[in-house]
């Protein structure tokens, strides 16, 4: 839905004793980690994104994720509910201001545009170096272009992510991305530059919070820099499971005035 904002995860792997037959040989075997993910989580947004009228969006995405040593890949499916006079468009699960609409509000619900996304695990944490992933993307046209569901056009992107531990429990975030954004017939779409910096504290080994700030140039010449500060807490429930909250507190008018996020995820 947005540029990466919670850092990556490593699965547990236990070993188990088993005693054998008559000779007593023991023999030890090694737990598979996990290989999959599932997650998904509903997001609710409002706010004018630099109109005259008020949108209001929810965002409901499932993510299939392929765990690997080095990296994941992931395929997100995402349903979506857009209340808007016609103005916005989505992208990636962001409304944007991109064209003209009707005068009376709408209401308009469909499959969102599916994203395929890969991360390899590049540096991990060492000395002074920092942990770094990079990352690559494609999104998929899925979504009804007609109803303001998307761009019907493909996005490709690329980025970099570090994040670093100091002082035992802090850790440092940031991350930049590029997207080259498809632009639909009558229009004429800027890239996309994003980029993320924020710090997280552990406040016990199961609960992580964080605070970021977030800004994306905007993909109409003259329309401002949607810009945000994003607070999120995520809860480590076991090994394989988790929960996170995100509240989103917009700072221009290409942003949502506030947005909510709430979402679980499992791996097995």
């Amino acid at each position: 839905m947005r540029h990466l904002r919670r850092l990556a995860s490593w699965g547990l792997v236990a070993f188990v004793a088993i005693g054998s037959g008559a000779f007593g040989v023991g023999l030890a075997l090694a737990a598979e980690p996990p290989n999959w993910q599932f997650s998904s989580s509903i997001t609710y947004e409002s706010g004018h994104f630099g109109t005259g009228t008020r949108t209001e969006t929810e965002y409901i995405p499932f993510t299939l994720k392929r765990l690997f040593d080095q990296g994941d890949i992931g395929l997100t499916l995402p349903f979506v509910t857009v209340r808007t006079a016609g103005e916005t468009t989505l992208v990636e699960g962001t409304l944007q201001k991109i064209r003209k609409g009707p005068k009376a509000p709408v209401t308009r619900s469909g499959v969102g545009d599916i994203i395929l996304k890969g991360r390899y695990y590049a540096v991990d944490e060492h000395g002074l170096l920092p942990t770094i992933v990079l990352v690559a993307k494609i999104k998929f046209p899925t979504a009804d272009e007609s109803e303001g569901l998307g761009t019907g056009k493909f996005d490709e992107g690329v980025g970099v992510e570090f994040s670093r531990t100091f002082l035992r429990d802090f850790i440092a975030y940031f991350a930049v991305s590029y997207t080259i954004i498809g632009s639909p017939a009558g229009t004429d779409l800027n890239n996309q530059t994003a980029f993320d910096i924020g710090l997280g504290y552990k406040f016990t080994p199961q609960l992580l919070g964080s605070v970021l700030y977030e800004e994306r140039t905007a993909l109409v010449t003259g329309e401002q820099n949607p810009r945000s500060l994003l607070f999120n807490a995520d809860f480590k429930v076991s090994q394989a499971f988790r929960l996170n909250a995100l509240v989103e507190a917009g700072l221009s008018s290409g942003a949502p005035n506030y947005g909510l996020t709430a979402g679980a995820s499992v791996k097995f």
